[in-house]
């Protein structure tokens, strides 16, 4: 396995975990600093994601990356805690956005994977583009919800609950297609 892809791995397991380095990093830094860190990791992020990738990625990074710096600069705990709803709502943006195209998102992502997109996966990846822009939404109201709450539910729902739902709703969907395949005829 290339370097390049054990290091994109760790900084997506790394950047998944923020609410927890949060939880624990605003116990012993200041919110500053921890803004910095994230910034930082950030930019490492984005220098080590593939140049195909980069044109899409670059929008949502710049906006990432000024929430971060802002962070660090006006150092609230407070402001931290709103990294979560900025991913939802990024995530949404490009989902629902992509809904409005001739092609989207999933549709996209399968096809540069170089596979044929027959007329049922069409349909198939078109609602599924919009149940996860649904998730995105439903996510990010609760991520909203928790800032308001304590730092402890902050952290078990954005840390832990959040992506025990995307487990559980990616697992949903492969089980699902599957059946689908199945009921359509459609081998693989």
């Amino acid at each position: 396995m290339k370097w390049s892809v054990v290091l994109r791995i760790v900084f997506v397991f790394v950047l998944a975990l923020y609410p927890i380095l949060v939880f624990f990093g605003l116990r012993v830094l200041p919110p500053g600093v921890v803004g910095l860190l994230l910034a930082v990791l950030l930019m490492i992020r984005f220098g080590i994601i593939g140049v195909t990738e980069r044109s899409t990625a670059l929008p949502g990074f710049i906006v990432l990356f000024l929430y971060a710096t802002a962070s660090a600069l006006v150092g609230s705990a407070q402001m931290l805690l709103y990294y979560p709803v900025l991913v939802n709502a990024l995530l949404l943006v490009l989902f629902a956005g992509s809904l409005r195209s001739k092609e989207p998102l999933l549709i996209r992502v399968v096809r540069a994977r170089g596979t044929p997109v027959g007329e049922h996966a069409i349909i198939y990846l078109t609602r599924l583009t919009a149940i996860w822009a649904g998730f995105f939404l439903l996510n990010g109201l609760v991520a909203v919800w928790t800032t308001t709450s304590s730092i402890e539910i902050w952290t078990i729902y954005n840390g832990v609950i959040s992506y025990l739902i995307v487990g559980v709703l990616a697992s949903i969907e492969w089980i699902y297609r599957g059946y689908y395949k199945k009921r359509h005829e459609i081998d693989d």
